[in-house]
């Protein structure tokens, strides 16, 4: 028998000073700090939030937050680093808009280096503000300095140190980034994202930061070499530099005025004007390239569709599939849906990455298939076709390599097999050509991914422009379809899975570190109402929490610019709260509907619990949903795969999580989350009703 559900905590009633209804940011009097420069500078760059775990070193930039102001620069405390890095990647994911964390020295970095590298491996811009020493006091190599910049560089496009003009930085902004491919074959690796404000969110964010304090402070890309890509900038910001007045705003512009031709004014502008055209020449010539490439896919994609109807009844023809990632998951903007009218017109089957930064899914979108995560069956799941266009997607890889396993599961654009440990993939001579549309190489030719797609789909003449979603495509877009309530019983993971499909609202952000317990969650929510998917990436466990925190500010701050604030429902009023009005009262009912739903394994969520403290203390309405299984299941797994001997003592030492067991529930509640233990599905049910209509966070530990 279970234990009977542990007294659910009181909801708190935290401070509401620290934020409030989002407004554009008006004129404002000189900064007086370096510190306040650079804050000024990220607001009127696009900056909204600010997750923080700060120290000595970052006083003086709390201090600037406080100029700024709450409203125009949200300020949310994380009580562990790994939480602000992971809450700001969830927050670029839900709004695509850069966040800026603010993190104490080498060893708070490093503590956040997990979720750094999550946010990496999903290609979110994040903007890290680190204090450092004091420049005149580094060199005494005190009891917190570290090699900050090299912790950095192992997840950072750019890393920028802020000094003296007379330190040894160049007074300039370097260009640190990856290489463009061409038409054929376009990025791959870890360097697929330019480092350079032209290609990366965050980039341009720093280069406006550092404009706003040059030249009394220089700036240099202290990590130039690194290729580990993405669009994560750290800023390394002195304590002392911080303090310090800025420099005085500069003066106003002089009226035009015509140049004599020989004027050094007018050589400039003439230059100015040839690089222009220069340019405007390689994008024109980049997009007679990928028209050319479009013209190419789409005949190798009707190819494939006629090799396979020809086939038939025999069984021995491949289709085609698109193989999704990045901004081609998204519906804003068209790019998913185009993929959508792409495989329907192909006749081809579209698959998704395994681990996707954000799928927006559900009835109405094209139905995806995720590509499993075991090598074997990814590259089998590969080899059912003669032709994988590859969609801002790296080229798709084992995540461990295993004995006499593939390492890499398709083969280059160019037809290179390398890369693999003598168990096929690659080498195979049944793998697919393969076609990659990667962001970084379209937008050489001027063009981003919904556009690219939507060529590929006009170049696929009459049958793409008959689609129609849910009517003729062949079942490529998922017709509106909730799966039915699970039976009664007691709790098993596939139970968990469809009860949380069933249940979830119209809107909602669903942050899946489900793992093991989540495996039946994807088909599961194949038709329900509309909803924004987001996974853990990189690997590094402990990312749930932190971006369901992230997503939930985001989702916030998006219902206050509409008009209403979430603070004016029943959560009560605070800060920006109690406005009233038709305007009001819909932002706050899309508020309720865009729920953040955190569907999580138990040992991950332990890496990073400390979230929830501040789901409390932001009164965001979060729904945790704890897979309790009281074991490292995947480890178990991973044992069976690689036939490892039974399990002896060891094994089971290190891959169980009973004796004691985790009370979530408590747990929850020592942080201000109330919560429910629940072991039947008519008891998840019960909760989880409860939970999606609570005002503002909510545990449910599930145990599976």
């Amino acid at each position: 028998m279970a234990p009977a559900p542990a007294a659910e905590a009181e909801h708190p009633s935290p401070p509401r000073d620290h934020r409030g209804a989002s407004s554009p940011a008006p004129a404002h009097s000189p900064p007086a700090t370096v510190a306040e420069a650079l804050l000024w500078a990220a607001v009127e760059g696009g900056a909204r939030a600010v997750f923080a775990n700060p120290g000595t070193t970052e006083m003086w930039l709390v201090a600037g937050l406080d100029a700024v102001g709450p409203q125009r620069l949200r300020p949310v405390l994380c009580l562990q680093e790994n939480v602000a890095t992971g809450a700001a990647d969830g927050y670029w994911r839900v709004s695509r808009r850069p966040a800026l964390t603010l993190l104490h020295l080498g060893p708070g970095l490093a503590n956040g280096l997990a979720n750094l590298h999550n946010a990496r491996r999903a290609r979110s811009a994040v903007v890290n503000l680190v204090g450092d020493m004091a420049t005149w006091h580094r060199a005494n190599d005190p009891p917190l300095n570290s090699p900050l910049e090299a912790l950095a560089a192992t997840v950072s496009a750019r890393v920028v140190r802020l000094d003296r003009p007379s330190g040894g930085a160049d007074g300039g902004v370097g260009k640190a980034g990856g290489s463009v491919g061409g038409a054929a074959k376009a990025g791959g690796g870890g360097g697929r994202e330019e480092g350079s404000g032209d290609a990366n969110p965050a980039g341009a964010l720093v280069d406006r930061l550092v404009a706003a304090v040059a030249p009394t402070v220089a700036a240099a890309d202290v990590a130039a070499e690194a290729t580990v890509g993405g669009r994560v900038v750290t800023v390394v910001v002195p304590h002392d530099l911080s303090w310090e007045p800025p420099p005085p705003p500069p003066p106003p512009a002089p009226p035009p005025a015509s140049l004599p031709p020989a004027s050094p004014t007018a050589a400039a502008a003439a230059e100015a004007t040839a690089e222009a055209a220069g340019a405007a020449e390689a994008t024109a010539e980049a997009a007679e390239a990928a028209e050319a490439f479009i013209r190419d896919c789409a005949a190798a994609l009707l190819k494939a569709k006629a090799a396979a109807a020809f086939a038939g009844s025999t069984g021995g023809g491949k289709g085609a599939a698109l193989l999704l990632g990045g901004e081609a998951l998204l519906a804003d903007g068209g790019a998913l849906a185009a993929a959508g009218v792409v495989a329907a017109a192909a006749g081809a089957t579209l698959l998704c990455e395994g681990a996707f930064a954000r799928a927006d899914r559900g009835g109405g979108l094209p139905a995806l298939r995720r590509l499993p995560y075991f090598p074997q069956e990814a590259a089998a799941e590969l080899r059912r076709y003669a032709c994988v266009v590859l969609v801002d997607a790296a080229p798709p890889v084992a995540n461990f390599g295993y004995k006499g396993g593939p390492g890499r599961l398709l083969p280059d654009a160019d037809g290179d097999a390398g890369g693999n440990g003598g168990g096929g993939g690659s080498s195979d001579p049944a793998a697919p050509s393969v076609w990659e549309l990667d962001s970084a190489s379209l937008a050489a030719a001027g063009w981003d991914v919904a556009a690219a797609l939507q060529r590929l789909a006009a170049a696929l003449g009459p049958a793409a422009a008959a689609v129609q979603p849910c009517v003729n495509c062949g079942g490529v877009f998922a017709p509106p379809r909730r799966p039915p309530l699970p039976p009664p019983g007691r709790l098993t993971a596939a139970a968990l899975c469809a009860a949380v499909a069933a249940l979830q609202p119209e809107g909602a952000v669903v942050v899946d570190e489900s793992l093991t317990s989540g495996s039946a969650y994807w088909e599961a929510s194949q038709g329900c109402p509309p909803f924004t998917h987001l996974t853990l990436t990189g690997g590094a466990i402990g990312s749930g929490p932190p971006m369901a925190l992230g997503a939930a500010i985001a989702l916030a701050q998006e219902a206050e610019a509409e008009g209403g604030s979430p603070e004016g429902s029943e959560a009560g009023t605070g800060a920006g709260g109690g406005a009233a009005g038709g305007g009001a009262q819909l932002a706050r009912r899309r508020w309720r509907r865009r729920r953040v739903i955190n569907f999580q394994a138990d040992g991950s969520a332990m890496y990073s619990l400390q979230a929830l403290w501040t789901h409390a203390r932001e009164r965001l309405p979060v729904t945790t949903i704890i897979a309790a299984n009281a074991s490292y299941a995947i480890l178990k797994v991973e044992a069976a795969r690689q036939r490892l001997p039974s399990a002896g003592p060891a094994t089971r030492a290190l891959t169980d999580l009973g004796a004691p067991h985790l009370d979530w529930v408590a747990l929850a509640g020592g942080m201000g989350v109330p919560g429910v233990r629940v072991d039947t599905t008519e008891a998840l049910l019960s909760a989880l009703e409860r939970a999606l209509a609570a005002p503002g966070p909510f545990l449910i530990q599930a145990d599976v």
